[in-house]
């Protein structure tokens, strides 16, 4: 049953209730939690990852259209959201952030990952995911913010999904789709040649992520300054 999953870019409007900043990532994996733990247990990985990155997308696109639309309200309900936004603004307006050092964000990406494996593997899968819900919201916050201060609302928000992000959620919903099966196959460690080439797969990921962002990041950070160029990024 993927119906569900049609609902998720209405989630971030939790974001306007009292308590909605918490609400939104405990709450947003509901719309896909049922079909994907099914196919998870079945061990179809390839849909569980197909309906986790539409999940993804749908949930990004959701508050990106929140920011275009209640910047404040958007602002005061992302969890991390606008000091997200204030350091990749910085970054694009400077040259200097983290996003440019490997000593400084590579510690922090692997805290995140190693994180959201001990969630997935204790809850099979949803506290995983909301993490993940965390952290696609504030990311989509900065893109949400930085579509509308550039000027370009719909390529803004395809070029500030920078392209290691992108590789990054990608390889987290891979690992996710295998590591929440011991829990719902109840067994300590069901997994064979078939899981081990796709935990390959996806930890190639993450290191092409770290590899991407480590050559490209300065001269994308340049990239997006000039797009912006002429809006006053603050």
């Amino acid at each position: 049953m993927t119906w569900p999953l049609l609902l998720t870019p209405f989630l971030p409007l939790l974001t306007l209730v009292p308590g909605g900043k918490w609400a939104l990532p405990l709450v947003a994996p509901l719309t896909l939690y049922f079909a994907f733990k099914d196919r998870v247990r079945e061990g179809d990985y390839l849909r569980a990852w197909t309906l986790g990155i539409v999940w993804a997308f749908l949930l990004s696109l959701g508050v990106i259209v929140l920011v275009l639309w209640l910047p404040e309200a958007a602002g005061a309900g992302i969890l991390r959201g606008e000091p997200y936004r204030q350091e990749m603004f910085g970054w694009i307006a400077t040259g200097e952030a983290p996003e440019n050092h490997p000593a400084a964000f590579i510690p922090q990406h692997l805290l995140h990952l190693a994180v959201f494996l001990v969630l997935t593997w204790a809850s099979g899968g949803y506290l995983g995911l909301v993490l993940g819900a965390a952290l696609v919201a504030y990311m989509s916050y900065f893109v949400g913010s930085y579509a509308a201060a550039s000027g370009h609302p719909f390529l803004g928000s395809v070029a500030a999904w920078v392209p290691w992000s992108v590789v990054r959620v990608g390889s987290f919903v891979l690992l996710g789709s295998l590591f929440a099966r011991p829990l719902l196959v109840r067994r300590a460690w069901p997994f064979g040649g078939r899981e081990y080439r796709l935990m390959a797969l996806a930890f190639a990921g993450i290191l092409a992520d770290i590899a991407i962002k480590t050559l490209a990041a300065p001269a994308y950070g340049m990239f997006l300054r000039q797009m912006a160029r002429s809006a006053g990024l603050h």
